[in-house]
């Protein structure tokens, strides 16, 4: 799909419209968190261009967002008032708060809406088959609590990734290496071991000069790493984490956050605790290019799933030389890892073997389902629904997927009997993601019209500064397509240009917060109804920006930040609730 790398790290959904004759109009694909969603977008452009679609059939690869309680029916209300007659759905939205919703919402309002359904015969099942494909980290991410994570390597005949002495420029060809710039567009993140740092001394980018770059991550218990890595340059390149144990080597920790480097400490560094590290930052697709030191223990412990395995028609030999995998312990073939839906693929003069790995992390549901012979390249979570039937769902499958979810929700906090449990936000996409910044509610400040309200946050970091850079920085924050974009374009030009920050705005960032929430609560009903709903007799419940990665405006990963999102948020409820604040 054409909007992989620039949605990242959310899901991919696309709209297509057709006219009555069956002429398609316009396809638009989803720019990340908050950004316009794809059948909004679809149905503008048609009105622009003049089109008229009334009557006519929409396809959608994912069951678009649709929580009544939240505000978020904008892009089933743009399809009703668009006239569309039916509606296709290639996959049911998996996330449970939002499953099933938005085709009951639009069959309330007259619409058609026929459910694709993967073990469909023909055409049908072909396409279904694509879009849960397309969107397969999701799914992963519901059945295994952790990001979709492929492990690629490249390897020799003999099954070598390098010489005796450690040298592997190049194994493959040319055309195996623009293959994994374009899979790693793909990706959230890019994972290396420190090994893979001190050997190769990777870029680890797309080879673009512009465009998404996936962040990269390395992980190195002891931080025996060098000074003068590719990796350090992140400004104007892409963002580097480096997970490592607490306490190692402080004062490189320091140099490397005074390049802009982000380090996160553990007190137990294992890929494992990393990836569920990756899982709470919000990714979905993590794409792991390490040596077989550090493969082996993400392939013990779960947190691949998939394997992307190049191989050369070469020879190397060597007693020494380094293998993809180090030892997993097993003694018998018998007791080996075999790959479900495998594929051949020729690249140049290399063959590139993929496969799905059988996951320990799952709750189980992946493999009854694959041996129950509805598998996608062993996963599925089809329910078939169509307009003549909608009470006649698949209930087994239904009922497996809840399973799974509900073996997956765990209490992040032990409360006493009095006290409720939090409500937690932190994606846009998230069930309470209406109470977040980055949620796509625009506020209108000083006869401005913000797309969101961290589109409006930003741009106060350089309100008013007589500076080309500042005034030139507020004008690309506007017209930024996504608040992500904005929050990437303030960021960096704030650790580049500090001079151009507003001198007063370590004083004002929190009264420019409030004043954006304000807006954003008084204009939408959804939002302010999610707001309203925390409140209960008994008790008011906590509400927690849950970014593991904002000690500020949230609670950090180990929860010890200020949280002063959720502090804002609960003040406003207050005023609401007390009635000093008053909805339009």
């Amino acid at each position: 799909m054409s909007s992989e790398g620039a949605s990242a790290p959310h899901p991919l959904s696309a709209c297509a419209i057709t006219d009555a004759n069956g002429t398609t109009r316009v396809a638009r694909g989803h720019e990340g968190q908050g950004a316009t969603r794809a059948e909004i977008a679809c149905v503008e452009a048609l009105v622009r261009d003049g089109v008229g679609v009334r009557g006519g059939t929409a396809c959608v690869n994912l069951e678009p967002v649709h929580g009544e309680v939240a505000g978020e029916t904008r892009a089933v209300e743009a399809l009703v008032t668009a006239g569309v007659r039916r509606v296709v759905v290639g996959m049911l939205h998996p996330l449970p708060g939002l499953r099933g919703r938005a085709v009951k919402a639009m069959r309330e309002r007259g619409i058609v809406v026929d459910v694709l359904d993967a073990r469909a015969s023909g055409l049908e099942g072909e396409v279904a088959a694509r879009c849960r494909e397309t969107n397969e980290a999701l799914l992963y991410r519901v059945a295994t609590g952790l990001p979709y994570s492929v492990y690629k390597y490249a390897m020799t005949l003999d099954g070598k990734i390098a010489t005796d002495n450690g040298h592997s420029s190049w194994v493959t060809g040319a055309e195996a290496r623009e293959r994994v710039f374009r899979e790693r567009k793909r990706a959230d993140c890019i994972v290396v071991g420190g090994a893979t740092v001190r050997k190769d001394n990777p870029r680890l980018t797309c080879r673009e000069e512009t465009g998404f770059q996936p962040a990269r991550i390395v992980l190195s218990r002891t931080l025996n790493l060098p000074e003068d890595a590719e990796l350090w340059r992140v400004r104007d390149v892409a963002p580097t984490i480096v997970c490592t144990t607490k306490g190692a080597r402080p004062e490189f920790q320091k140099m490397l956050r005074s390049k802009g480097v982000e380090v996160v400490e553990f007190n137990e560094l294992t890929p494992l605790e990393a990836a569920k590290y990756m899982h709470a930052r919000g990714f979905l697709r993590c794409f792991w290019e390490c040596g077989g030191g550090l493969a082996a223990p993400a392939m013990k412990s779960g947190v691949f799933h998939h394997v992307m395995a190049f191989v050369a028609p070469k020879l190397i030999g060597g007693n020494s030389a380094p293998t993809p995998l180090g030892d997993l312990g097993f003694e018998a073939m018998h007791d080996a890892l075999p790959l479900a839906g495998v594929t051949l693929e020729t690249v140049g003069r290399d063959i590139l073997v993929r496969g799905y790995v059988p996951n320990s992390q799952s709750t189980g549901a992946l493999g009854r389902i694959a041996s129950a012979g509805h598998s996608v390249r062993g996963l599925d979570f089809n329910v078939g629904e169509s307009a003549d039937d909608e009470e006649r769902a698949d209930e087994g499958t239904l009922m497996l997927l809840e399973q799974v979810v509900a073996s997956l929700a765990q209490e992040d906090e032990v409360c006493a009997q009095d006290e409720l449990p939090p409500i937690k936000f932190y994606k846009a996409w998230d069930e309470h993601g209406a109470l977040s910044n980055f949620s796509p509610f625009p506020v209108r400040i000083d006869d401005i019209e913000w797309p969101t309200v961290e589109h409006y946050y930003q741009a106060q970091k350089f309100a008013g500064v007589d500076m080309e850079v500042a005034r030139d920085t507020y004008e690309k924050i506007k017209i930024a397509p996504s608040p992500e974009a904005a929050a990437k374009i303030g960021r960096s030009a704030q650790v580049t240009n500090p001079e151009s920050i507003r001198k007063d705005w370590e004083d004002v960032k929190l009264e420019v917060m409030h004043r954006a929430l304000v807006r954003k609560f008084i204009r939408h009903e959804g939002p302010r109804n999610l707001l309203l709903q925390s409140v209960c007799n008994d008790g008011r419940v906590r509400l927690i920006e849950d970014s593991p990665v904002d000690m500020i405006w949230g609670t950090g990963r180990d929860g010890s930040g200020q949280n002063l999102l959720g502090t804002l948020l609960a003040d406003l409820r207050e005023e609401f609730v007390s009635g000093r604040l008053v909805a339009n």
